[in-house]
């Protein structure tokens, strides 16, 4: 645990927060039967955290249809979020200590919690801010387990959870009494009827939440040049962040200029509506461990996913499998001559999964 000294002094000074304005917590609450009117749930990570999440959330809304539930999430994805139907509120924050007063404020507009989820956030302020709110009952998805100083405000939490991460967040609100059957990812805002191109559409995701996530844009470019010698109509639509965007240079410089015609760079240029609506429209997305790859789970895109230093078995598409081809590889000490961790996936077996999928989706036009 990060900065115990912090934690101790933060620890004593929730106490004596209690000693004064006394402790909201109940004593062994009966969670499967909790009176839950107000509940709030934090999911203030990554993109693709909150797509995890949201099987849990949409069972928690189901198992208190009557309840007022408000989502904290972080504030860039309000355009993402504005329109879902599981929460009634949304309270905006960005997981640091000097907004926690304004996030409080706001969560203070509401009825105090009889009940708060902690499914994806940063202690220990997460379960500070729960505490200043009121909740009556918390319940937190700890990642380090064993921690006292956390451990005993928290009503339930998890213990050594092994297995994919949206199974692990049905299994916290499982004591609920939720039904937690549903596995699929829900999105937030409306998503269009999918369509048949006229030609194949297949996207790159070339970025990643970190550097040793991403695959080589020489790599993404042979990739490129070779489906495009077999699929003269083929388009492809490159995606990423802002931070991508060297990435996208580098692949253009890589891929023969005769082939530019056939490529869009969208990188670093859509809004997260936008890039649902760029990634529905996608025959096979090609895509690391990272944010688009959820949504596409999501909206049934069939998707090539790379992994080495993730783990596939807890992050990667757990639902509608026949859509999705995981390429994992473990790097071995055969593998030390790669200057890049993700170099130890080659083109080859990507552009066999990709021409695989691309076979699929064309063979009933034929």
């Amino acid at each position: 645990m990060r900065k115990l000294w912090k934690i101790k002094a933060l620890d004593k000074a929730i106490r004596l927060y209690m000693l004064v304005k006394g402790n909201p917590l109940q004593t062994l609450p009966d969670l499967a039967n909790i009176d839950a009117r107000h509940v709030v749930i934090f999911s203030t990570t990554a993109l693709g955290d909150f797509l995890f999440n949201s099987p849990a959330i949409s069972a928690v809304r189901k198992r208190y249809p009557a309840a007022i539930i408000t989502l904290v999430a972080h504030q860039k994805f309000s355009e993402f979020l504005k329109n879902g139907e599981d929460w009634d509120n949304l309270v905006f924050w960005n997981n640091k200590a000097i907004t926690l007063p304004d996030m409080l404020k706001n969560l203070g507009k509401f009825p105090k919690p009889d009940l708060t989820l902690l499914l994806h956030s940063h202690e220990p302020y997460d379960y500070i801010a729960a505490l200043l709110a009121g909740s009556k009952c918390i319940i937190k998805d700890n990642y380090v387990d064993h921690f006292n100083y956390r451990d005993k405000w928290l009503s339930k939490y998890l213990i050594d959870f092994r297995g994919h991460i949206i199974e692990r967040k049905l299994s916290l609100v499982s004591c609920l009494g939720c039904d937690t059957s549903n596995i699929e990812m829900k999105m937030p805002l409306p998503v269009a009827e999918k369509s048949v191109n006229s030609s194949p559409v297949v996207g790159f995701q070339l970025g990643a939440s970190t550097a040793e996530r991403c695959w080589s844009p020489k790599n993404f470019a042979s990739v490129a040049a070779s489906l495009c010698s077999e699929h003269a109509d083929l388009r492809i639509i490159l995606i990423g962040g802002p931070d991508d965007k060297h990435r996208a240079e580098t692949f253009l410089q890589h891929l023969p200029e005769s082939l530019h015609a056939q490529v869009s760079d969208r990188v670093g240029n859509t809004s997260l509506p936008e890039l649902t609506a760029l990634l529905n429209n996608m025959d096979v997305l090609l895509t690391g461990d990272t944010g688009p790859l959820h949504i596409a789970v999501a909206i049934k895109t069939p998707t090539v996913g790379l992994f080495t230093t993730a783990n596939p078995y807890a992050t990667g598409p757990l639902q509608n499998p026949e859509l999705h081809d995981i390429i994992h590889v473990v790097p071995d000490k055969n593998h030390q001559e790669h200057q890049h961790i993700m170099d130890v996936i080659q083109p080859s077996i990507v552009i066999e999964k990709i021409s695989g999928r691309l076979a699929v989706i064309e063979s009933p036009k034929h």
